[in-house]
């Protein structure tokens, strides 16, 4: 076996589908974080071997266990090729995956800018990016409401644009009626990155519509308020979506050079640990909440603060036996506008709790996003703007979403 493979080997977190390949019913796995870019194709037997692939095991015993369930012997040379396939395909937790992981972090650190995925990975057409854009946004203003105050704060989704549109313009015409900004925090999910706690990253964003400078001075004050490097997986955003999707529509507002951005991936406070990261590394997401709320009170720039913050994920892909029925998108709904009705009333606590309560059931990928962006701005008065549910019957899968506008 090769030098790289433990001996007690462990695959890194996929994930596995249940498909129909060549008439015979077969597991897809697929690495959603990207880094292991093939997906692979394994018969029953193949994914009972690889359940044992976690770190406890040692190849004899995977060996006995097989053939106690299927009473065939299985050469620990299978095993071997077996693995050696495995981690040349960046699936294996080893040696050869940690100096693969470090070049792609080497090489983005050394890049002048986090650079985007292509316009199409977005849900643009072949008209492009921008006009699609125009399109979802139409003209982009609504009428002013001098009694709302300052705009604070967006809520909008981080779903593909076509899925995501009935909110991402009920968010940003809201904006764009309320501008210009000189500075947006997005808060965005940490879908597939390896930090449990806050990550920022001090990288321009350059995407199809233009080059927009991270504020690094607003990123130092908040490090130094935290008294940690919030840069330390920073390349946890080289796949992240959540954020770029807000910038890219606020590059379309306002020019991509006419503004600044904070960007933050923020980890999921619903866990046992609660707010806090659970393997101790980085700061507490109450204590980043509370020091980028002091940071904002004393800005010296109009600066707006964006959760890209999409709600629950229901259906058959998602684990729910059950249709996606009038009754079912009811209740899913209930559940999204009690969660959102504590964020209007300023209950940051409740919010989580009320998530909590429920093991979120109706898995929520944003509470964090929403928790710090309410938390941070306590005093401003919310409102909701949409709610919306986009539901694919034939994949059996549905995810909701909401915008909500913050005043002071």
């Amino acid at each position: 076996m090769s030098d790289h493979v433990p001996e007690l080997p462990r695959l890194r977190a996929v994930e596995a589908f249940p498909i129909e390949h060549e008439g015979e019913q077969m597991i897809l796995l697929r690495d959603p974080s990207g880094l292991a870019e093939a997906p692979l194709v394994v018969s029953p037997a193949g994914f009972f071997i690889l359940t044992f692939f976690d770190g406890r095991h040692s190849l004899e015993q995977i060996a006995e266990a097989f053939q106690a369930q299927f009473g065939t012997a299985l050469p620990i040379e299978q095993l071997h090729e077996m693995l050696e396939q495995l981690d040349l395909g960046h699936y294996l937790d080893s040696q050869r995956f940690a100096a693969f992981y470090q070049e792609l972090v080497d090489a983005f650190r050394a890049a002048p800018a986090r650079v985007s995925r292509d316009a199409e990975s977005f849900g643009a057409d072949e008209d492009g990016l921008g006009p699609m854009l125009d399109r979802m946004l139409g003209d982009g203003v609504a009428e002013p409401d001098p009694r709302n105050g300052r705009l604070v704060g967006l809520i909008a989704p981080h779903l593909d644009y076509p899925r995501g549109e009935p909110c991402y313009l009920a968010a940003y015409r809201v904006l764009a009626a309320n501008g210009p900004i000189e500075r947006a925090v997005i808060l965005g999910a940490n879908h597939f990155g390896r930090g449990t706690s806050v990550v920022a990253t001090g990288k321009d964003f350059q995407t199809p519509l233009g080059l927009t400078r991270t504020d690094r001075a607003f990123l130092a004050e908040l490090e130094r308020a935290c008294g940690v490097d919030l840069c330390e997986h920073e390349f946890d955003h080289v796949r992240e979506h959540s954020v770029e999707l807000q910038l890219l529509i606020l590059q379309r507002l306002l020019g991509a050079e006419n503004f600044e951005i904070v960007p933050i991936l923020c980890p999921d406070p619903c866990g046992p640990t609660g707010t806090a990261p659970y393997d101790g590394r980085g700061v507490d997401l109450e204590v980043f909440a509370e020091a980028l709320g002091k940071l904002l009170r004393d800005a010296d720039k109009r600066t707006i603060v964006i959760a890209g913050a999409d709600l629950s994920h229901f259906g058959r892909r998602f684990g729910d036996d059950c249709e996606l029925d009038p009754p079912f998108l009811a209740e899913i709904e209930r559940k999204d506008r009690e969660s959102l009705g504590a964020v209007v009333a300023g209950r940051w606590d409740l919010f989580l709790e009320g998530i909590r309560g429920r093991n979120n059931d109706t898995r929520i990928c944003s509470a964090g996003s929403i928790y710090t962006l309410r938390r941070a701005l306590p005093g401003a008065r919310a409102e909701l703007l949409r709610y919306h549910q986009t539901v694919d019957r034939d994949s059996g899968t549905a995810v909701s979403c909401s915008a909500m506008a913050l005043w002071e």
